[in-house]
């Protein structure tokens, strides 16, 4: 991509690869202005108690990427002294990690339990991680991207055109939307990219 720096190698599951490139990112460009969490894992199968197919490793993965992971990475770079006053971090999660959205959407359906259980483990690290870096001046915004025509999400390939799943360049202008519009005194909030709400827990 013209313009952009790549930094190869980063495993957001291994502390120590996210140590080495926020390092090396800061000696390159000093802080940045805003840090986008984006890595996300999602077992294929619908996990059900009632068919007997939990996947206890799979669960324990997807909670390490999509909840530790974004916790290690800003760890990382704030450590470095790549975030300052005034800069943003953005984690990318989902409305699925939203207890009472469970009651709305797919209620007495169930299932899925590592991805619902990592998305609200990760809500609940970036509120905390929020809370503690308000005082730094840098501000933590959840959003949940919206439906996305992903590979991540192909499994529901047959709903997309149904639920009006997007185009992941169409996703990445809503959440950048977000992101310019978060703001300090808005930290910790978790937002929906399609209309902007707050979506509750």
């Amino acid at each position: 991509m013209e313009g952009a720096t790549v930094y190869a190698g980063v495993d957001v599951t291994d502390a120590a690869a996210c140590k080495k490139a926020s390092e090396q990112m800061v000696a390159d460009g000093g802080p940045v202005d805003v840090l986008i969490n984006n890595a996300g894992y999602f077992y294929e199968p619908n996990e059900k108690v009632t068919s007997d197919s939990l996947n206890f490793e799979e669960q324990l993965k997807q909670i390490d990427i999509c909840a530790v992971g974004p916790l290690r990475v800003s760890n990382a770079l704030f450590q470095a002294g790549g975030l300052r006053k005034d800069s943003k971090i953005a984690i990318i999660t989902s409305q699925a990690g939203s207890a009472e959205w469970r009651f709305t959407q797919n209620s007495n359906e169930g299932g899925d339990y590592g991805h619902h259980m990592s998305r609200a483990a990760c809500n609940i690290g970036g509120v905390l991680l929020a809370e503690e870096l308000k005082a730094s001046g840098i501000c933590v915004v959840l959003l949940h991207p919206g439906f996305n025509r992903t590979e991540m999400t192909k499994k529901y390939e047959h709903i997309w055109d149904i639920e009006g799943a997007v185009p992941p360049a169409e996703g990445a202008l809503r959440v950048l939307h977000e992101v310019v519009r978060a703001s300090l005194e808005k930290t910790g909030a978790f937002v929906n990219c399609e209309d902007g709400l707050r979506i509750p827990w």
